[in-house]
């Protein structure tokens, strides 16, 4: 046995017989022995049985040792009163078992006194009740599972409007919830325990449950049907049921379960759908108008005439997804991109496509769809009308060819106007005439203003066919934010730039053309706001990029205007406007710059109180 340590608080005369005392106890048991100091400072021995790790020596640590730390509390506390009490220590507790797994002790101490009276040292057996305690708690939370799924089927059954009921086999209720209770217009204790004729079923109607609750039993499956029946308040109305087997431990049927549901007013409203779908065809298949009908997984379920007639092809082979197969290449995967994301968010969209003709030849479409739901609100698909623009693309084609072309034209003389008027401009200040460099400084402002125009134009010409470059590279977007207001600002005489920045934040982008955006917004918003006004440029980093937004104190943007402010050539309409110059375009280029990076574009505006336009990057 290894002696108590020197600063041991156990009693160092009677060790002997504390010793045989304790191995006394070991033989006598086969529970968990210890022994403890007066004060238990110290554990002067322990024989864990393979439970609790032995001890080896006497240890002041032996509570951070074999004591879970969530009941370092509540032992200490009990080791007090026992102390303080001079009484027996009996305690439930968690332990650290000799495999370092969390185990479950019923340990219980009894004091040894002295002559005085005084307690000397403290000798005590644990238990190991861990599976005890696993098995109480396997009850507890199946009781508690259970209770809760008591509660949880009243709730439902109470709540629900459906009709939900029992019978026994000898066809009377055995239960009936609120929903059929109201139905019959009776309480529980007037319909429970009754026949079905009791409880006002016609003589066909109750003999009919009756067979069925005779097969059921006999078969063991279960039954749906539909039937009518008079409803205390409502009148007669039409009821969906089916009726299940309940099985006992024996797999034999001890009752029959019932649901039943008011399917009225569905009936009602297949009618009626049906009705509306025949009117609809009627329509649809009258006119040259190209009109399609998806379901809420994006699939299309319905063509009509004007489809076939287009395309040379049946509406069989439209069908469902079909029509995508025939989408041209480059068209296909912008089509299949925009109609997956309005799918998402349920929300109208439209887009341009070109698909073949009956001879082979493509044609341009133009698809605008708008979401339909049902009667309950959920989303039940697309329906889609297509036109027809082939004329008009190849129109637009013409007409962006002779402005790319004109364009091209124009700057090379005015390249060469604005050298003139630059060397002029120095000339004139060498001789000191202010009259005329001023007039050469604002000629050349207008000629700057031309410039963007024409690159404008430039530029939408090469969007159109796809050649716009994107050169990306690293910078910092605050540092350029700051350089464009800056710039605005030189320009810009009767307005106030206020710009709030962020911390410095790199991306990668193209550094001009971004340029480009945030100087079109803020020209944009000084158009449209009156003199002497503040334009906001605010930097802010948002969900790991960055968002530029340009607020003005203008006239504001209709909510009909609002969606379209980003197509190209789009001008918002209204006699206010007619005095404002623009061909359209400065915020469709800003649209495909941003979009060509990755980003979103958008604008918030309030009649009469000024716009909000926003873009982000990601970082």
């Amino acid at each position: 046995m290894t002696k108590p340590s020197e600063n041991s608080n156990l009693p160092e005369q009677p060790a002997a017989a504390s010793d045989a005392r304790f191995r006394a106890l070991v033989t006598a048991t086969s529970d968990v022995i210890y022994s403890m100091s007066a004060d238990w400072s110290v554990m002067g021995q322990l024989d864990g049985r393979g439970f609790l790790t032995d001890t080896q020596e006497p240890m002041s640590g032996w509570i951070e040792k074999y004591i879970h730390p969530d009941d370092f509390g509540k032992v200490k506390a009990a080791i007090a009163e026992a102390i303080r009490d001079k009484k027996i220590f009996q305690l439930e507790h968690r332990v650290l078992q000799a495999d370092g797994s969390t185990g479950w002790t019923s340990s219980r101490a009894v004091p040894i006194l002295d002559d005085k009276g005084d307690i000397i040292e403290w000798f005590g057996t644990a238990s190991d009740i861990t599976e005890q305690k696993r098995a109480e708690e396997a009850v507890r939370e199946e009781k508690e599972r259970s209770e809760q799924q008591r509660r949880l089927y009243e709730t439902i059954t109470s709540s629900t409007p459906d009709l939900i009921y029992v019978f026994g086999l000898d066809y009377r209720f055995q239960y009936a919830n609120e929903a059929l209770l109201t139905m019959w217009g009776k309480t529980r204790e007037n319909a429970v325990g009754k026949s079905l004729l009791e409880n006002g079923y016609e003589p066909w109607h109750a003999e009919m449950h009756e067979r069925e609750i005779d097969k059921i039993r006999e078969t063991k499956t279960s039954i749906r049907g539909e039937v009518s029946f008079p409803h205390a308040i409502l009148g007669r109305r039409v009821y969906d049921y089916i009726l299940n087997p309940v099985l006992n431990a024996q797999g034999e049927v001890e009752a029959v379960a019932g649901t039943t549901r008011d399917i009225t007013d569905i009936k009602n409203a297949e009618t009626a759908i049906t009705e509306s779908e025949t009117r609809f065809r009627v329509m649809a298949e009258s006119t040259d108008v190209m009109i399609s009908v998806g379901d809420e997984m994006g699939k299309t379920i319905y063509f009509n005439q004007a489809w076939a007639t287009i395309t040379g092809r049946p509406a069989a082979e439209l069908l469902y997804y079909g029509w995508l197969d025939l989408i041209h290449p480059d068209d296909k995967e912008q089509v299949m991109r925009l109609f997956a994301a309005s799918l998402k968010d349920i929300k109208p969209w439209q887009y341009e496509f070109r698909l073949p003709a009956a001879g082979n030849a493509y044609r341009w479409l133009l698809t605008r769809s708008t979401p339909r739901f049902r009667s309950d609100g959920s989303f039940a698909g697309y329906i889609s009308s297509t036109v027809d623009i082939t004329e008009i693309k190849e129109n637009e084609q013409r007409k962006n060819a002779f402005i790319s072309m004109v364009s091209h034209e124009l700057k090379t003389p005015l390249t060469s106007a604005i050298s003139y008027v630059q060397v002029s401009q120095k000339k004139a200040t060498e001789y000191q005439d202010t009259q005329v460099a001023g007039m050469l400084e604002r000629a050349g402002k207008q000629l700057a203003k031309m410039t963007r125009m024409i690159n404008g134009f430039l530029n939408v010409s090469r969007l159109e066919s796809g050649k716009i470059h994107m050169d990306l590279q690293e910078f910092d977007i605050t540092q350029l934010v700051g350089e464009a207001v800056e710039e605005e600002k030189a320009a810009i005489n009767n307005h106030v730039l206020v710009f709030n920045p962020c911390n410095p934040m790199m991306v990668k982008a193209d550094r001009e053309k971004i340029g480009q955006v945030i100087s079109n917004l803020i020209s944009n918003a000084v158009k449209y706001s009156p003199s002497g006004s503040a334009i906001h440029i605010t930097c802010s980093h948002i969900n790991g990029g960055v968002q530029v937004s340009v607020a003005d104190e203008g006239m504001g943007i209709t909510a009909e205007d609002l969606p379209r402010l980003f197509e190209r050539y789009y001008r918002v309409k209204g006699t206010e406007n007619n005095h404002i110059s623009g061909f359209g375009i400065g915020l469709y280029l800003c649209s495909e710059i941003i979009k060509g990076h990755g980003g979103e574009i958008w604008a918030e505006s309030e009649v009469d109180k000024g716009s909000v336009f926003y873009f982000s990057l990601p970082g």
